[in-house]
């Protein structure tokens, strides 16, 4: 072995915390040096078996890092042959090895569900809340007002008179948000689930806007930090960028003529999206009825439920969906369930 990176450590900051480095190197002498970096900057390789990684270093042609890495860095000795630029020359170039160990990580991609209503009054806004609410126990879950036209979906879980964000501010003085800063500032719902929900009054949206504002911008910031986040869509025409940079769509409408024509419309612009039919009794039609006249192949009962209407609004909606957190379950089971079915339809991969 040649030279030791002796001064990496005085030359560069402090690693990211948490930081995890898989190291799979068969040459020894490379090996050493690579140790040598991780020492210098106070990180413990871990094994190249291991699950997930945020950078792997390897001196091997035939692999491609891990399902869970984030970065795979090769490595190769000084003077060895190949001219492969993607390849850190060691030990001179101990400096490009430091600068790719500490180079930001490009975080996991989260999740957008997108929940907009086929007919007013079929409780898209519930049903949002209820997914975001229901995805908090597995990661942050962040629940969107998209729709300038909205009553406020902070109202539905009892957020409004708490400090914070609102829509506005996000466009106004973030711009493209840092998602910690955003995450820090809006409103909180309850364990891992905020709300940034719109002003109202005079600094309302005027009617008619899309929602390509500071809503998609907060939504496609916490989703690239590996978030989960669900916008209450509202009225957003079919073709709005938020809609098409969806991961899954999710159409309510009513079980009625009106709800299937209306529904049927909808999913000629948006492929694969899932439709969920608010029934209750004495509907003119059955749910099977409208999704198949609707045209959807993927389709969710929700039967009305009272308990629902005295529990929105209170903030008492969030403990009676929670997962494990005291909360009244029983009360709106149906409820819980449908979210619970729509988040499983998120592809893994994404969430």
């Amino acid at each position: 072995m040649t030279q030791s990176p002796r001064a990496a450590h005085d030359t560069v900051p402090d690693p990211p915390a948490g930081r995890t480095v898989a190291v799979d190197v068969t040459d020894p002498d490379l090996d050493a040096d690579v140790r040598a970096v991780l020492a210098a900057l106070a990180l413990d390789p871990v094994s190249p078996d291991s699950a997930s990684a945020d950078v792997a270093v390897t001196d091997r042609e035939d692999t491609g890092g891990g399902p869970g890495v984030a970065r795979l860095v090769r490595v190769g000795a000084d003077g060895a042959g190949g001219d492969d630029d993607e390849v850190v020359r060691l030990p001179s170039g101990t400096a490009d090895l430091v600068g790719a160990l500490m180079a930001p990580v490009a975080p996991g991609r989260g999740s957008l569900v997108a929940v907009m209503g086929a007919v007013g009054g079929c409780g898209a806004s519930t049903l949002a809340a209820a997914i975001a609410v229901r995805a908090a126990d597995s990661g942050r879950a962040l629940l969107v007002e998209a729709d300038p036209r909205g009553t406020g979906i902070d109202l539905v879980l009892g957020t409004e008179s708490e400090p914070g964000l609102r829509v506005e501010d996000v466009r106004a003085e973030l711009g493209g948000p840092d998602p910690d800063a955003l995450w820090g500032a809006v409103p909180e719902a309850g364990p891992g689930c905020r709300v940034l929900a719109r002003a109202r009054g005079g600094d309302r949206e005027p009617a008619g806007r899309g929602a390509s504002d500071g809503a998609v911008g907060a939504a496609l910031a916490h989703r690239s930090a590996g978030g989960l986040v669900v916008c209450d869509a509202g009225g957003v025409t079919a073709g709005d960028p938020l809609l098409a940079r969806a991961d899954l769509v999710v159409v309510v409408t009513r079980a009625d003529l009106q709800g299937a024509v209306a529904a049927g419309r909808i999913i000629g612009d948006l492929r694969g999206a899932a439709l969920v039919i608010r029934t209750h009794g004495g509907d003119p039609l059955d749910a099977a009825d409208v999704a198949d006249s609707a045209g959807f192949a993927r389709w969710h009962v929700l039967p009305e439920v009272r308990s629902v209407r005295r529990l929105a609004g209170t903030g008492d909606l969030v403990r009676a969906l929670g997962h494990g957190r005291g909360g009244r379950r029983g009360r709106v089971r149906r409820l819980g369930a449908v979210a619970d079915a729509l988040l499983g339809e998120v592809s893994p991969g994404d969430r």
